[in-house]
């Protein structure tokens, strides 16, 4: 997740969408009063993602600054939207551009399995899930609440996937930033050859998708 001063944006990180990519690829444009959030794959990037709160305000006030770090606040990396709202000035929230990426409802779950399955804190059951079971379960990355309140959408543009490299440079020009290209992937290459995946099991993941679908236009084929 980036808050961003300097450019006047809130970048939402959603799940399997390239977020540490475009992360890694916007720093160096950030001022030094720009927030980003700590990331398993790339922590190194993170800053200024403490916030102050009503406790510790009133601790520093009484002149106790250590005690204070305790009771301050932390934007996270797939910090939800409606949360960053609460937390920020209203001002800021209102008047910022913010966007997040989404990705087709089968690939993005695809993404999603394999990296359950495949990271380094899986367990040894979910190691051996297979493709039937984890779609069984219906746990899929549906983050619709990531960029939502209920049928309100929260952010102002919403990218898919498999348009990132057209579409973000545009919406990043018209903020200020000029010439941003991805020159580096950071993934976590967990995945493996795809699945085969059954008319009956792409049924299921669109309809689990069913608010997803409300904001961003995919179908079915």
């Amino acid at each position: 997740m980036i808050i961003s001063h300097k450019y006047k944006f809130i970048f939402i990180k959603t799940r399997k969408t390239a977020g540490t990519t475009i992360e890694y690829n916007l720093s160096k444009f950030l001022g030094p009063n720009d927030i980003i959030t700590p990331s398993a794959q790339a922590s190194y990037l993170s800053q200024n993602f403490f916030f102050e709160t009503k406790t510790s305000l009133f601790l520093k006030k009484l002149n106790l600054i250590k005690l204070s770090k305790f009771f301050t606040g932390k934007f996270t990396d797939h910090m939800h939207a409606i949360e960053i709202k609460k937390r920020i000035n209203k001002h800021i929230f209102d008047s910022y551009f913010k966007f997040c990426v989404e990705r087709e409802p089968i690939d993005k779950t695809i993404s999603y399995f394999f990296m359950r399955k495949n990271s380094i804190n899986s367990s040894n059951k979910r190691k051996k899930m297979s493709w039937d079971n984890f779609v069984k379960k219906k746990r899929f990355p549906i983050d619709t609440n990531f960029y939502s309140d209920g049928n309100n959408l929260l952010v102002d543009q919403i990218i898919k996937y498999e348009n990132i490299n057209k579409d973000l440079p545009i919406i990043l020009k018209n903020l200020g930033i000029n010439n941003f290209t991805i020159k580096k992937s950071v993934n976590n290459k967990f995945r493996r050859k795809n699945p085969v995946v059954s008319v009956s099991q792409k049924k299921i993941i669109y309809n689990m998708f069913n608010s997803t679908l409300k904001f961003v236009d995919y179908k079915l084929n």
